[in-house]
């Protein structure tokens, strides 16, 4: 781990109460998260007996064990709320009730609230109709919603007006663990040279005001020198530090992402900083040792597309695992290795993850290129275990006879060559 030294900006967190209890959830045990990285290991790749596929983000319950998923419906091609038991039942749509017609925007980026009995999630404003800047991993012209667990009752939390050449929006909604505080990612309304224009963090109080949800005390922070690219994974189950990913070097292109802490009254960290490295999607374990996120680190990426706006044709990435301080970094999955157990046959890229309640397992939102470089997401359940994982039965090393994965192509084309923020909570 190296300090980010360039990043101008200072974090200044200040620390919620040390030893918060959350209602309904269980302390995660002290097992297989305690031990040293090297020792964990993945035993098992599971699928859902009924697959869920068309996933983008997925958040998993403590209080009820249920996964929160935003994914794209195969009938109205756009992206909703939907909840699903881990083996994959019954799918269920839990915003599409929701008054204004949900089923015509996109919503998504959904997070529990620690208690289980609701979540929040972004939507879509019904008034701009660029659908595909709208979708939850862009998130423009979105607002923050609330809704309860059974998608019966809707609050709106956030409220901005929002342009097509300057948009406003919020991604990746998180709680803290005493449920008093959101942090989540999103777009400012201002402009920069990154396809996704100006990004930005923000925090605020989540509370009630005459018997209704409300924010209040939002503020906004640009960390590092760029600004041009913010996605927030959430508090540490301490309330202490913040993780987000961001690219903190003046002049990288905005694909140039590190995995970032920041904790109380400190500078923010780069947990990793490989230049030329895609690092994104963390996620700390139910005890706050570890963390794990998906990485390009070891793979020759030759292109993501002009200026990186075609990453999802290109990109290749494994799940990797840390110490909650950076160090003892270690790759977990060798799905773009052939002839590995893991390896699919195709180019693989790994997006949204989310710890099992007692830090064993791992649901992740696992992409495989289809025909015309077009990849299909599916969840997948990672079993976790301390040493070597169990041989198969046949003691076959290989790969269960998939073919070998494909070379990506090399396209033709052109290659993509602050204000300080104080945060106070």
């Amino acid at each position: 781990m190296k300090q980010a030294r360039q990043v101008v900006s200072r974090l200044g967190l200040g620390l919620l109460a040390a030893g918060i209890g959350v209602l309904g959830q269980p302390a995660a045990r002290r097992g297989l998260m305690s031990l040293p990285v090297n020792r964990i290991t993945v035993h098992d790749i599971r699928r859902p007996r009924k697959a869920v596929t068309g996933v983008d983000s997925i958040d998993w319950s403590a209080a009820n064990n249920s996964l929160l998923i935003g994914r794209l419906s195969t009938m109205t091609r756009f992206f909703n709320v939907c909840t699903v038991t881990p083996e994959g039942i019954n799918p269920r749509s839990r915003v599409l009730g929701m008054r204004g017609g949900s089923a015509r925007v996109h919503s998504g980026a959904p997070s529990w609230h620690p208690d289980g009995k609701s979540f929040v999630f972004s939507c879509q404003k019904q008034h701009i109709e660029d659908h595909a800047h709208a979708v939850p991993l862009i998130g423009w012209h979105t607002d923050m919603w609330l809704a309860d667990r059974e998608g019966t009752s809707f609050t709106q939390l956030t409220n901005e007006s929002s342009s097509r050449r300057a948009p406003k929006g919020v991604t990746n909604p998180r709680f803290s663990l005493d449920g008093t505080k959101l942090v989540w990612s999103g777009n400012n309304g201002k402009t920069n040279r990154s396809p996704w224009q100006q990004k930005a963090l923000f925090l605020a109080d989540f509370g009630q005001e005459e018997g209704k949800p409300k924010l209040s005390n939002i503020r906004e922070f640009q960390p590092g020198e760029n600004r041009d690219f913010y996605e927030s994974y959430g508090f540490s189950p301490d309330g202490n530090s913040i993780l987000f990913a961001a690219n903190m070097i003046r002049g990288n292109p905005w694909h140039d992402t590190d995995i970032c802490v920041s904790r109380s009254g400190q500078d923010p960290d780069n947990l990793t900083e490989s230049r030329g490295v895609w690092d994104r999607f963390a996620t700390y374990s139910p005890n706050g040792k570890k963390i794990i996120w998906t990485s390009s680190r070891g793979i020759r990426i030759r292109y993501l597309g002009t200026r990186g706006e075609k990453w999802q044709r290109y990109l290749q990435s494994e799940l990797w695992i840390m110490d909650a301080d950076g160090r003892h970094q270690k790759q977990l999955t060798f799905f773009n290795q052939p002839a590995h157990p893991h390896s699919e046959g195709r180019r693989v890229f790994l997006g949204d993850s989310a710890f099992s309640p007692d830090g064993e397992s791992v649901a992740i939102v696992l992409y495989k290129e289809k025909q015309n470089f077009v990849p299909e997401s599916e969840i997948v359940i990672l079993k976790l275990g301390d040493g070597p994982p169990p041989r198969a039965e046949d003691g076959d090393p290989g790969n269960g006879g998939k073919p070998p994965a494909p070379k990506p192509p090399k396209p033709k084309g052109d290659e993509p060559k602050g204000d300080p923020g104080t945060i106070t909570w």
